[in-house]
């Protein structure tokens, strides 16, 4: 699967991203704010991207995730701000709470790859993943 990371934090990101390559992802790149983000995934067409709630530059994950969601890329976040259901208001599928584990992050990443196959059965969320 294709994956875009929003995370404005240099180790977090390249840690998601080893991480997510090591299970077989494709990482499409690293942006760390709003502009950064749209750009990379009008570029690359990421499948999916993790993004954090807090970015650089004054940019903010929510307003992130609904130009995604505009563009047709669902979201997780990934983030130590978690949002409400009211807050996310249907932008995103879900979060993992910083600090999340490897295993966590790549189960997480398998799971919104069944959620968006037409022919796999729904999946059960996995252990850590909040749905929104």
């Amino acid at each position: 699967m294709k994956i875009l990371i929003i995370e404005d934090e240099f180790l977090i990101a390249e840690g998601v991203a080893l991480t997510l390559q090591s299970a077989g992802h494709e990482v499409t790149g690293i942006a760390e704010d709003l502009p950064s983000a749209l750009a990379l995934a009008g570029k690359e067409r990421p499948d999916m991207a993790f993004v954090d709630i807090k970015l650089a530059n004054g940019s903010n994950g929510l307003d992130v995730a609904r130009e995604l969601k505009a563009l047709g890329i669902p979201c997780v976040f990934a983030t130590g701000n978690p949002p409400s259901k009211a807050q996310a208001g249907g932008i995103g599928l879900g979060y993992i709470a910083k600090p999340f584990s490897p295993r966590v992050l790549v189960q997480t990443a398998a799971f919104v790859s069944r959620l968006l196959s037409p022919c796999a059965p729904a999946p059960a969320a996995p252990s850590g993943f909040v749905t929104l």
